[in-house]
């Protein structure tokens, strides 16, 4: 199993991605995966790798990876928002806001407006610096690998 891994990390250095690239490539498709916002993460994932050349397979796989982590981040990201707006908590559940998807995204966009924005300012919040930790720890872990790739 891990030198399954091993090998495909492996491949993914041949393939010309550096460290860096590598970094930013993870660092970004957590960030978006877990944005509060269901159905548009492949749409962002794509206009975001596209131009800055980085890797939309990979991106797309740490998506689907991430994926219950933004089901358990959603409600906390809209009570964060809720907080510092000061009002009160949102009593809807994971359960209700997918069904509410499910049904019709844009009169979801509407409904819910107010809880996607107390959402977008809790990922603000917290993701962010989040993610430039694990890109700064993801970088000095790669070229580690990378280090002992080439011994």
């Amino acid at each position: 199993m891990i030198n399954n891994i091993w090998h495909k990390l492996k491949i993914i250095f041949r393939q010309g991605l550096t460290p860096k690239q590598l970094a930013i490539t993870i660092t970004v498709g957590i960030l978006i995966s877990i944005f509060p916002v269901f159905g548009l993460t492949t749409i962002i994932l794509t206009c975001i790798a596209l131009p800055f050349k980085l890797n939309l397979p990979i991106m797309i796989v740490i998506s689907y990876i991430v994926t219950p982590i933004k089901l358990l981040l959603l409600i906390p990201f809209i009570n964060i928002g809720a907080s510092v707006f000061g009002t009160e908590h949102t009593l809807l559940t994971v359960d209700a806001i997918r069904a509410s998807y499910e049904s019709n995204f844009f009169n979801t966009l509407k409904s819910l407006s107010y809880e996607l924005l107390c959402g977008f300012v809790g990922w603000f919040l917290l993701a962010i610096p989040i993610s430039i930790l694990l890109y700064m720890l993801l970088k000095v872990f790669l070229k580690f690998l990378v280090k002992i790739n080439t011994n």
